[in-house]
């Protein structure tokens, strides 16, 4: 039976924005309030997995233990590509059949601008290119750097492919006292 995540007690749930189209299977933002007084972090992952408006999954758990560990105030999640899948093959197969854009979502681009405006900082944390497709990978990644170029920008526990991949929140160690890191885009 697979676990269903609660958002916990530090996250004012009531307050939770969900941007996204759920009968085409998007999500491009998921905005989450927290208890503390602070400032705001846009954090950007691959795609997105589960977690919406009334559920969190293991991967925005993490990244919101660690957000309320840094102290701060609200954690907006958006991803490279907006389509909601479990399994990244599917995007893989889109970007494959020349359909990368679909992947990515009509409003993806400019919702990153928007909030790059709005935040005080942005956690990259995409990961390994899974895919295998390292080509298309690079040039998303290069397309978001291009947007969001300019902000703070960090990493959490390590990055590797030469800064191209930082570590996927999935994998974070939360309860070992990780730390975030100033990141430098590799172009």
């Amino acid at each position: 039976m697979e676990q269903i995540y609660h958002y916990k007690s530090f996250v004012r749930k009531k307050d939770i924005v969900f941007k996204g189209d759920i009968e085409n299977n998007y999500r491009y933002l998921l905005r989450i309030p927290l208890q503390n007084e602070g400032k705001k972090v846009l954090v950007i992952m691959k795609n997105p997995s589960k977690a919406n408006k009334e559920f969190s999954d293991l991967t925005i758990d993490r990244v919101l233990t660690f957000c309320n560990s840094e102290g701060y105030s609200e954690v907006n999640i958006i991803n490279l590509y907006s389509y909601y899948s479990t399994d990244s093959g599917k995007i893989r197969g889109m970007i494959e059949d020349g359909q990368e854009h679909i992947a990515i979502g009509t409003e993806n681009n400019e919702i990153i601008k928007s909030l790059v405006n709005e935040v005080d900082e942005v956690i990259v944390a995409w990961g390994s290119n899974t895919f295998g497709l390292t080509r298309q990978y690079k040039s998303r990644i290069k397309q978001v750097i291009n947007i969001i170029k300019g902000k703070n920008l960090f990493y959490v526990q390590n990055c590797a492919g030469k800064g191209w991949y930082p570590r996927h929140a999935q994998v974070w160690s939360v309860n070992s006292g990780i730390k975030k890191y100033v990141w430098n885009p590799p172009v």
